[in-house]
């Protein structure tokens, strides 16, 4: 019977990349045969035996971060981006593909199953001719921690994307995304089932096919449509664009990295009009090619002089935030000068909302569960009123929850009152 398992590399939950970085560092400037690797893992890593290092090193190579030419070992392209970049999230791709069970763990947790039991159970149905053994879900739930792709409360295991919110600025594996949210892997319009919400994908590679992508100097930005050869018509995902406001969705533009399926989110953005250009297909033949304009859905970007969000008080948070929502927005605005920074307008009303509640849920009124990697507590932004039922990026429409609370709105049998409870408190703010 074929068994399902994951090397758990050494160090731990917290420390299992430091040392996974050091490994492919000494990799990549050495060189080294396996005799030398093997020796330079026991005496720099809480290894333990022999054969437990052997195991390690050839795991490393078949989620694809070593590999060994004329016997010496050599970083691959995502283990370099790895220790190099300083990007671990490039593990990801990896894993779901070279482990059985991984991606079918993801879609466990995202389908209720938040429990090690329930995700043991959920496995077990989906591979009924393996050996699970009860460290399995163990095992891939470290490398998810690890990753800080999941987080752990109470218990309970959930995703911070799982209902489709994104922090501007940060760095997501696509891999992940998809199977967490699915929707198309290789398109650059994605439109997952499940939820009210439409993925955009931008990049250089695109040009080779014909596409255009481009920032206008008031930060609305310029998509090219779906469509590798032959004119492009409005169907597809084209039509998930142009209609995504009549269909409840909500656009999130992310940008491609030059590491193995990493992309940044640039944040939400809505259809404003398009127009049919003549742009060169994949074969350099002209044809119609549709361009949207797109405009941030969280205002216009928020000019910041000396500073960061993180350094603005209250008052003045809430300010800009309001400044930034498109219900307040006057005009576009002029752009960075060397004096000051732009910000998202839904950066700046994030950190109001977190700030507000200076680290206690304003759900349950409980202290934040946990601290992130930054040393701050860990709380969600939520939206009162969706983005996708019109509820605009406004200080006024956003509250601070744990997890637990967050979850309880969307999927709670109570979550219709408890939302109403949550606005009530948001309305008596200043009282």
């Amino acid at each position: 019977m074929p068994r399902m398992t994951v090397e758990r590399f050494f160090g731990g939950i917290d420390h299992r990349i430091s040392y996974l970085q050091s490994t492919l560092q000494y990799v990549s400037e050495y060189h080294p045969s396996h005799a030398d690797l093997s020796e330079w893992i026991l005496q720099n890593t809480p290894a333990g035996s022999q054969q437990l290092i052997r195991r390690n090193i050839a795991f490393l190579e078949t989620i694809d971060l070593i590999e060994e030419t004329d016997g010496r070992y050599e970083p691959t392209t995502k283990g370099e981006a790895v220790w190099k970049r300083d990007e671990p999230l490039v593990l990801y791709e990896g894993l779901a593909t070279n482990v059985d069970g991984f991606r079918d763990l993801c879609r466990a947790i995202q389908a209720g199953n938040r429990t090690v039991e329930a995700i043991q159970t959920a496995l077990r149905e989906s591979f009924p001719d393996f050996e699970l053994p009860e460290g399995v879900v163990g095992g891939h739930l470290g490398w998810l921690r690890s990753l800080g792709l999941v987080t752990k409360f109470d218990g309970t295991y959930s995703f911070p994307i799982e209902d489709g919110t994104f922090d501007v600025g940060e760095s997501y594996n696509r891999w992940f995304i998809h199977d967490v949210l699915k929707g198309e892997r290789y398109k650059g319009i994605a439109t997952p089932s499940d939820l009210d919400l439409v993925l955009l994908f931008t990049g250089e590679s695109g040009s080779a096919y014909g596409y255009e992508d481009t920032f206008l100097p008031d930060d609305r930005f310029v998509y090219t449509g779906e469509g590798v050869e032959g004119d492009m018509t409005m169907d597809g995902g084209n039509a998930a664009i142009r209609h995504h406001r009549e269909n409840g969705d909500s656009l999130h533009l992310f940008e491609s990295t030059d590491m193995p399926w990493i992309v940044t989110y640039l944040g939400e953005y809505e259809y404003e009009k398009h127009v049919i250009d003549t742009l060169p297909d994949e074969h350099g033949t002209d044809r119609d090619a549709i361009r949207f304009t797109l405009a941030p859905a969280g205002g216009t970007k928020v000019e910041l002089e000396d500073g960061t969000p993180q350094s603005l008080s209250l008052d003045d948070l809430y300010e800009k935030a309001t400044e930034s929502s498109p219900t307040h927005t006057t005009g576009s605005s002029s752009g960075s000068t060397s004096e000051s920074r732009s910000y998202q307008g839904s950066a700046v009303v994030r950190e109001y909302a977190l700030r507000w509640a200076d680290g206690v849920c304003q759900g349950c009124d409980e202290d934040a569960p946990f601290l992130t990697a930054g040393g701050d507590p860990y709380l969600e932004v939520h939206h009162l009123t969706r983005r996708s039922d019109g509820g605009p990026d406004d200080p006024d429409n956003v509250i601070a929850l744990c997890p637990n609370c967050h979850r309880r709105v969307h999927e709670g049998r109570d979550g219709d009152a408890f939302n109403r409870k949550l606005k009530r408190r948001v309305a008596n703010r200043d009282s």
